[in-house]
């Protein structure tokens, strides 16, 4: 379970030190609600005009969703969110094993199945 930043940045290293194949141009976190879970998924494809580029998931994790705690969900889906995407900017500026692979993508966003994306990069 998430519960703070260092498991974040541990969840997201984990995920990312698997084999993603080299067409692989964006990522995205999906934030799922009730219950509070997350998974990172990667795309063959990125449309900066079209947000559906997301639904492409050319790449899955072995193990797709990670629970997080409901103290980061906050009182709204908005917080819960801001949350996530702060963490995420932590770990872009932290020196983690993967951390370049994010860095060299196209894209990485984070977003609630079904709504908007929020770039972070």
């Amino acid at each position: 379970m998430i519960q703070n930043d260092k498991d974040f940045i541990d969840w997201l290293d984990g995920q990312l030190n698997e084999k993603i194949p080299d067409e692989i141009t964006a990522f995205n976190i999906n934030i799922y609600e009730s219950p509070f879970n997350i998974e990172i998924v990667g795309s063959s494809k990125f449309d900066p005009e079209d947000e559906d580029w997301a639904c492409n998931e050319n790449w899955i994790p072995r193990n797709r969703k990670m629970s997080v705690s409901s103290s980061l969900f906050g009182d709204s889906w908005e917080e819960a969110q801001e949350n996530i995407i702060a963490m995420a900017k932590k770990y872009l500026q932290s020196n983690s094993k993967n951390v370049n692979k994010l860095k060299a993508a196209k894209a990485f966003a984070i977003g609630f199945v079904d709504g908007n994306l929020s770039y972070v990069q």
